[in-house]
C-alpha cells in the first residue's frame, strides 16, 4: 500500500512531464515555420522590390525618349507635325542655262508702204495692246494717211522713227512679248539618254521656284557638247528677262511609295535615324529605317505607320530637350 502509494505522485509528475513536452513540441515548430515564412516573406519582398526597380528602369528608359510641350508651346517654338503617308520620291539632274525670247514673240515693225511719218504715239518702254496704234503715215503712192499698228500685245522694245522722218525699210518699232519665255537648258552627253521632251522641270531663278516640263530637244550651236532642252515660263509678273542665268532640276525618275515622309523631320538619336511622334502634348522618339530620298523626301522602310503624326519643322528641339533629360537622369 506505501510503495503504490508513493508510486502514484510520481507516475503523475512524468505524465505532467510528458505532456509538458507535447505542449512545447507544436510551439517549437511554430517558431521554426514562423521563421521560416519571415526569411520567405523577406525574399519575396526583396524579389518584388528587385522587380519593382526594374519596371522602374523600363519605365525611364521610356520616358528616356519622350518629353511633354504644350500646344501653345509648340506653336510659339514653330513646331509642326504632318501625317505620314504615301508619296513620291524624285531623282533629279542638275543643268543650267539661260532664259530667252521665243521667237515669235519678237517683232520688228516696218510701215506697209514708204512715206511721211506724220504723228508717232508710242515711246520705248510702252506697253501696247495688239492692235493699238502706233504710228501714222502718209503713203507716197496714195498720198493718204494709213495707220501702224502693234502686231501683238507687249513692251515697245526700241523706237526707230521720228516725226517728219520718210519710213523704209528700216523698223519703225520692235515690240516684245516678256510674259512668256523660254528657259534654254544645256543637257551633256553624260544626261542626254534620262532626257526627254515631257519631263517636269523645276527652274530656279533669283532664289524663286519655277515648274514647267521640257517641251524640246534640239541640238546647239555647231561643235557645242550639248543640245538644248527648252523649258516655257509664265512671267506675267515680269520678275524674269531675257538673258537672265538660271539653274534647273529635271525629274529623271520619279517613284511611288507607299510611305514617306519630309526628309527634314529626321533626326539622329544615340547613333540611329528617328522621328518624333506626336500623341497629345507627348513627344517620344520612333527609330526607322529610311530608303530612297530625293532630298525633300525621304521613304520609310521599316519603324512608321501611314498616319501617324510625325514632326517636320524644328524637331531638334524636341531632341535637344530629351537629350537634357536623359544627361539629368544620369546624374
Amino acid at each position: 500500500m506505501t510503495i503504490k502509494t508513493g508510486n502514484r505522485p510520481m507516475q503523475m509528475h512524468l505524465t505532467a512531464l510528458c505532456l509538458l513536452l507535447a505542449i512545447a513540441q507544436p510551439g517549437i515548430a511554430s517558431d521554426s515555420d514562423s521563421h521560416s515564412h519571415s526569411h520567405n516573406d523577406h525574399q519575396q519582398t526583396r524579389y518584388s522590390t528587385q522587380e519593382n526597380s526594374d519596371l522602374a528602369q523600363r519605365d525611364h528608359a521610356s520616358d528616356g525618349e519622350a518629353t511633354t510641350i504644350s500646344a501653345a508651346m509648340a506653336a510659339r517654338n514653330g513646331i509642326s507635325t504632318e501625317i505620314a503617308g504615301p508619296g513620291k520620291i524624285e531623282r533629279h539632274l542638275q543643268v543650267y542655262g539661260r532664259l530667252e525670247l521665243p521667237p515669235d514673240q519678237r517683232v520688228a515693225l516696218r510701215a506697209r508702204f514708204a512715206g511721211l511719218v506724220k504723228s508717232v504715239r508710242a515711246r520705248v518702254g510702252q506697253s501696247v495692246d495688239k492692235g493699238e496704234v502706233l504710228a501714222v503715215v502718209e503713203s507716197n503712192d496714195s498720198l493718204k494717211d494709213y495707220a501702224v499698228v502693234a502686231p501683238i500685245s507687249g513692251i515697245i522694245q526700241s523706237r526707230q522713227t521720228s516725226v517728219g522722218e520718210i519710213s523704209g525699210n528700216t523698223p519703225l518699232f520692235t515690240v516684245v512679248d516678256t510674259r512668256r519665255l523660254w528657259a534654254t537648258l544645256q543637257v551633256f552627253s553624260s544626261q542626254r539618254f534620262e532626257v526627254k521632251p515631257g519631263l517636269p522641270v523645276h527652274v530656279i531663278h533669283n532664289n524663286h521656284r519655277h515648274d514647267s516640263h521640257i517641251e524640246s530637244i534640239a541640238p546647239a550651236d555647231q561643235g557645242e557638247p550639248y543640245v538644248i532642252a527648252r523649258v516655257m515660263l509664265d512671267n506675267a509678273n515680269g520678275d524674269m528677262a531675257p538673258g537672265d542665268l538660271v539653274s534647273a532640276e529635271i525629274d529623271a525618275e520619279i517613284v511611288s511609295s507607299p510611305l514617306v515622309i519630309k526628309t527634314r523631320a529626321i533626326q539622329q538619336l544615340d547613333g540611329r535615324p528617328v522621328v518624333f511622334i506626336q500623341e497629345g502634348e507627348r513627344y517620344y522618339a520612333r527609330a526607322l529605317e529610311p530608303g530612297r530620298t530625293d532630298g525633300v523626301h525621304t521613304e520609310v522602310l521599316s519603324g512608321l505607320d501611314a498616319g501617324d503624326r510625325y514632326v517636320v519643322d524644328n524637331s531638334y528641339l524636341i531632341k535637344a530637350d530629351i537629350e537634357k533629360s536623359a544627361a539629368s537622369h544620369e546624374h
